[in-house]
C-alpha cells in the first residue's frame, strides 16, 4: 500500500509555511512566503492556491491558523490578520484543492503533532502550552484532542492569573498572556525604562527595540534587571500551570514556542517553581519542552489523525 502524502499550510501573520510531508512524518518539500495580512481574505486566500499549486500528489490538506476555530471550520476571529472575522476559511480551501482539509487553531494541532511525533505517545491525558510572542494551548483527554462544544477548547493563554492585571489582546485583565508572553515580557521591560536606563545590558539596546531574546542574554550575563523580569515571567508561568494541573490533573505538560528556546535552564525552573506553587496538592507532573521537528509537523498532524479515527470507528 502506498505511503499517503499531506500537504500542510501554517498560516501566520509573518509568513505562511507549507510542507509535504509522509504519513511517517518524513518532509519532502517545504517552502515558506511572507504574509501578505493587511490585504484582506481574498488575497490571503489566494496567496495558499498559488503556493499550494507549487506541490503535487498529496492526498489530503491539513491547515492551522492563528485564530480560534469552530469545529465547522470558521474563523472566530484573527487578531493579527485583517478581515477574518467569522470566516469559512475550511469551505473556500475545499473549493480550491478538491480535497479535505482540515484546520485549527496553531497550538492545538501542534498538541495533536506531540501525540503522534513527540512523547504525547505515552500518555492519554496532557496539557500542551506554547508561550511565545502570545501563549495558546491544546488539551488532550482520554487520547483524545478537546475541541469543547465549539471547537474553541484550549485558550490557556486567556486563564487570568492576576486580577485587574494588564489588558490582554482578549479584551480581559491579568491574562496569562498579558504577562508572561514574549510581547509581554519586552512591554513590562518597557514600561520601566528607568531600569532599563541603569540595565548594564539593556542600557545600549533602543527602549522600541528591546525583546524576551535580548532580556533573556542579559539574564545570561547577569543583569540584575534582567533576572527578576525572567523570574517573574516564571512565577506567573507557574500559577497558570498549577491552575491546569489542578484542572485537568494531566499525566504531562509539555511546552513549546519560542520563549523555551532561550534558556535551557527556563524549563526546570519552571518546574520546580510549579511544584512550589501546589502547596498541598503537589503531584510530580512532567513538564518537557517538545522538539522543533513537532512544531514544524503540525500541519499536516490535522489530516494524519483524522484519518486515524476514520480508520478505528
Amino acid at each position: 500500500m502506498p505511503t499517503e502524502n499531506y500537504l500542510g499550510f501554517d498560516i501566520g501573520g509573518t509568513k505562511i509555511t507549507a510542507v509535504l510531508a509522509s504519513s511517517e512524518g518524513r518532509v519532502k518539500k517545504r517552502l515558506e512566503v511572507k504574509t501578505r495580512k493587511f490585504r484582506g481574505v481574498a488575497e490571503l486566500i489566494d496567496q495558499i492556491q498559488v503556493t499550494g499549486k507549487q506541490f503535487d500528489h498529496f492526498d489530503e490538506v491539513g491547515v492551522i491558523f492563528p485564530a480560534p476555530i469552530s469545529n465547522s471550520g470558521i474563523s472566530l476571529t484573527a487578531p493579527n490578520l485583517i478581515g477574518w472575522d467569522e470566516v469559512n476559511i475550511r469551505k473556500r480551501l475545499k473549493q480550491i484543492f478538491h480535497r479535505e482539509v482540515f484546520i485549527e487553531n496553531d497550538a492545538t494541532a501542534q498538541a495533536i503533532s506531540v501525540k503522534l511525533f513527540d512523547k504525547g505517545k505515552k500518555y492519554r491525558n496532557y496539557v500542551y502550552l506554547v508561550v511565545g510572542t502570545g501563549i495558546g494551548g491544546g488539551i488532550f483527554f482520554n487520547n483524545e484532542v478537546y475541541r469543547g462544544g465549539n471547537g474553541y477548547a484550549g485558550e490557556l493563554g486567556h486563564t487570568v492569573v492576576l486580577a485587574n492585571g494588564p489588558l490582554c489582546g482578549c479584551g480581559r485583565r491579568g491574562c496569562i498572556e498579558s504577562l508572561a508572553s514574549g510581547r509581554s515580557l519586552a512591554r513590562r521591560a518597557i514600561e520601566n525604562s528607568k531600569e532599563v536606563r541603569n540595565s548594564p545590558f539593556l542600557s545600549s539596546i533602543p527602549l522600541e527595540r528591546i525583546s524576551a531574546e535580548d532580556i533573556f542574554s542579559g539574564r545570561k550575563l547577569g543583569d540584575h534587571f534582567c533576572t527578576f523580569l525572567v523570574d517573574e515571567t516564571v512565577y506567573y508561568l507557574s500559577v497558570a500551570i498549577a491552575n491546569y494541573v489542578n484542572e485537568f490533573d494531566p499525566e504531562a505538560i509539555f511546552l513549546g514556542g519560542g520563549m523555551m528556546k532561550n534558556d535551557p535552564a527556563f524549563v526546570s525552573e519552571l518546574k520546580d517553581a510549579v511544584d512550589n506553587e501546589l502547596g498541598k496538592y503537589y503531584r510530580d507532573v512532567p513538564i518537557m519542552r517538545v522538539a522543533d521537528r513537532t512544531v514544524e509537523l503540525a500541519p499536516i498532524a490535522l489530516p494524519i489523525y483524522e484519518t486515524m479515527k476514520r480508520k478505528k470507528n
